[in-house]
């Protein structure tokens, strides 16, 4: 085996080669016994790998898992610096942070709220919802706001053994390092390894997919599952696509332009002390080096209210710099618009009236309140998941609910209004409406069931409910519509032909 030299620069070169020299060959014969005995299962794993690459006999060749990373994940490095630069973003860029909190504001508004109809169905919604350590009135804001800083949310279950009463935990995103899926669905993702910031030690956790979903499990996914021993959570996350679980910041997409805006905005307060900056020129006819020299030392600055005396061969000139502020301004409003356009948000939200009017504004608002309601439902989504979590855990732990089993989730979730409606012209359109039905029914085009639908739709759009069938069964005239199906009357037939009547058919 060939001797490896050391440099001859190196101060202890000559022992150190002379070292080398014979550690490796003593050692060579080891070496070259240990290659000769593996070359043989070597040639053959190289062989079967190109007969299966060319005849593809081998299904898994080339093939990547689907619970593996891939193009679309980002490496572990990366996710932890877009947790980094986001937050950093939220926490000190003025319009990073305005995004987020408008977005947050939105969403949440006035709160989301649960009604039921079971009474002791509503008791104990309201005790898991207003749980000193859940506080959804509190924490849900504060929920909303993290899940779109970071993309997505962690959030541990604590879970009492004798009540199955549910409270929550809360895992720092910088904490994840890996999110499993299924190896047949990379949609269904059934685990999460956290990491403790100290120690380094990982911890594995079930991620809550429901009892049904559970049943469809492949049987490695459900393996892997089984292996998550260190407790339950609930995992959320936006702006993701199906192999990449754990989704993206909101302002992720904007992150390199918030930053720049920021300079571009530091740099020209810069540049706006400079434009209400000035020098003197001072101009000294006949005046030679030395005596320009003289003067300059004599009169080093110049303070306000200060007093000169010279003759007509001195000239003073007040001289300012003309930087052109208003190619400034349209760039400030193209780098604002571009990030602002990214998110929806119309530019005269952030104070950038332009050509804007009352009219253009409204419509100019529709694709971002398009998106407050998808997230709006989101977020509804996310509560259902966690409250027939907790239904589920005070059932398995005996927990006496009083609730008929048919309505053990007959509850719901009211989503806040994202904005004021003009009930003006809502108030219009119902009055047009009652006016058209009573023609309509007049007519004999209308029923009385499809009024009160009719009725009912144009009063959702104010925020009223309409119990559809309470009004029905309240009106006196409801005995002539029949409900359909077997509880409605028997209709009696009459005899068509005389052998009819007479019993013979």
């Amino acid at each position: 085996m060939e001797t490896i030299w050391v440099s001859e620069r190196h101060p202890l070169g000559g022992t150190v080669q002379r070292a080398v020299g014979v550690r490796m060959a003593a050692s060579a014969p080891a070496v070259e016994e240990r290659m000769v005995a593996a070359a043989p299962a070597v040639e053959e794993e190289a062989n079967r790998q190109l007969v299966a690459a060319s005849a593809g006999t081998d299904p898994d060749l080339e093939w990547r898992r689907l619970s593996g990373n891939s193009n679309r994940l980002l490496p572990i490095a990366a996710w932890a610096r877009q947790v980094e630069v986001c937050y950093w973003l939220w926490k000190t860029n003025p319009l990073g942070n305005w995004i987020i909190e408008t977005l947050t504001a939105l969403i949440t508004s006035n709160g989301f709220s649960v009604t039921s109809k079971n009474e002791n169905l509503k008791v104990f919604i309201d005790s898991f919802w207003n749980d000193p350590i859940n506080n959804f009135d509190v924490k849900l804001e504060d929920k909303v706001r993290q899940l779109q800083i970071f993309g997505v949310q962690c959030w541990t279950i604590f879970k009492g053994e004798q009540t199955g009463r549910v409270r929550l935990g809360m895992v720092d995103p910088a904490q994840i390092r890996n999110i499993y899926s299924d190896p047949e669905n990379a949609e269904l993702l059934i685990g999460v390894q956290i990491s403790n910031f100290h120690t380094g030690e990982p911890r594995y956790l079930k991620t809550v997919i429901g009892k049904e979903v559970e049943t469809v499990l492949s049987a490695q996914g459900q393996q892997m599952r089984d292996g998550y021993q260190d407790g339950e959570c609930f995992l959320f996350a936006i702006n993701r696509v199906s192999n990449d679980p754990f989704g993206t910041s909101d302002i992720f997409v904007v992150a390199d332009w918030l930053d720049e805006y920021e300079e571009f905005l530091y740099n020209y307060s810069g540049k706006a002390k400079k434009q209400n900056a000035y020098i003197w020129d001072v101009k000294l006819e006949g005046a030679d080096d030395k005596a320009c020299e003289e003067f300059a030392r004599k009169y080093p600055t110049q303070t306000d209210g200060s007093i000169r005396v010279h003759n007509e061969r001195v000239t003073w000139d007040a001289v300012a710099p003309e930087l052109k502020a208003t190619e400034m301004a349209s760039a400030i409003r193209e780098f604002r618009n571009h990030i602002l356009g990214a998110k929806n948000i119309p530019e005269h939200w952030y104070g950038g009236g332009g050509n804007v009017n009352r009219a253009t504004a409204g419509e100019s608002n529709d694709p971002i309140m398009a998106f407050v309601g998808k997230r709006q439902q989101m977020v509804k989504q996310m509560l259902v998941v966690m409250i027939n979590y907790a239904i589920e855990c005070a059932i398995e732990a005996g927990y006496p609910l009083d609730v008929p089993e048919d309505e053990l989730y007959s509850y719901e979730i009211q989503v806040p209004e994202a904005t004021n409606k003009d009930v003006t012209k809502v108030a219009a359109a119902v009055q047009q409406l009652v006016t058209a039905m009573v023609m309509a029914a007049t007519q004999g085009w209308l029923d009385q069931p499809n009024a009160v639908k009719c009725f009912a739709f144009i009063m959702e759009m104010i925020g009223f409910a309409i119990d559809q069938e309470s009004v029905m069964e309240s009106d006196p005239a409801y005995k002539d519509y029949p409900p359909k199906g077997p509880a409605g009357p028997k209709k009696t037939q009459t005899p068509e032909t005389p052998q009819e009547q007479a019993g013979d058919v």
